[in-house]
């Protein structure tokens, strides 16, 4: 099953994102995108969302089969270090984790600890550029994006703004904002499939909102492809801030927890 969580102008100068030094038409095209993820960042809790470095997170992932429910659900813990560090323990013991520091990646299981293979860490890195969190506080911010405004459309039987993102490397997502309330409600890109080489849609859903020490939360997060339902979350404890210590990033840390549960 899914055991991850995971949770998208050309040229970038001197830091300035490429948003802030258009002008005329181009300018113009990225103008209300841009003011609605603005909105969005706001929503959020503004510079309270932008100012979290660190999340700790507790709850249960189901995974799916063809679409139809495959698990019980397991419980995980979940830390999460800006940028490109994430750490994800399954098991009463977490005598199961994924760990992932920027280009590097471990795991551990019940035959102890093993560096990932290119094409897991491959795919972590590749989660992150499309991750929510990732998106609106750093890619937004600070990569030669283009913006455009696709209009409104009912998602989840609601209202939402509907805008999608280019990057230089022509890869796009659309993100979907609550004509309302201005959070997020979807995130929708193409994946290229590990089997077939096809490329295929991918959705993410964001519900259950909550405020979190200032910050907007979504408590659920599912994901589908090809139209098929293949991972929920569910949290029960978010918490920000908590510095998070780097060494738990490191592969002697997997080691020294193989040590207390094998």
């Amino acid at each position: 099953m899914m055991r991850r969580l995971a949770w998208a102008v050309w040229v970038l100068v001197a830091a300035t994102p490429a948003w802030a030094q258009g002008s005329g038409s181009a300018a113009a095209i990225e103008d209300k995108p841009r003011q609605i993820l603005e909105q969005t960042i706001q929503a959020l809790g503004g510079q309270q969302f932008l100012n979290v470095r660190d999340m700790v997170r507790e709850g249960r992932i189901y995974g799916f089969d063809r679409g139809e429910l495959s698990s019980p659900g397991d419980k995980f813990l979940n830390y999460v270090k800006f940028r490109g560090k994430e750490r994800v323990e399954f098991g009463k013991k977490g005598q199961i984790v994924y760990l992932n520091n920027n280009e590097e990646g471990w795991e551990l299981d019940k035959q102890g600890v093993r560096d990932q293979t290119p094409e897991s860490i491959e795919t972590f890195r590749e989660g992150l550029r499309r991750d929510l969190d990732y998106v609106l506080r750093f890619r937004l911010q600070e990569e030669p994006v283009q913006l455009y405004y696709l209009g409104t459309e009912f998602v989840d039987n609601r209202r939402a703004h509907a805008i999608e993102m280019v990057d230089e490397g022509q890869e796009s997502l659309v993100l979907y904002i609550d004509a309302r309330t201005f959070l997020p409600v979807q995130v929708r890109y193409r994946h290229r499939d590990v089997l077939s080489g096809e490329f295929v849609e991918v959705v993410e859903y964001y519900g259950k909102w909550i405020s979190v020490q200032g910050v907007q939360t979504p408590m659920a997060v599912s994901r589908e492809r090809a139209g098929r339902r293949y991972f929920e979350a569910y949290f029960t404890e978010v918490k920000y801030n908590v510095g998070v210590d780097d060494a738990l990033f490191t592969r002697a840390s997997l080691e020294e927890r193989w040590q207390k549960v094998k």
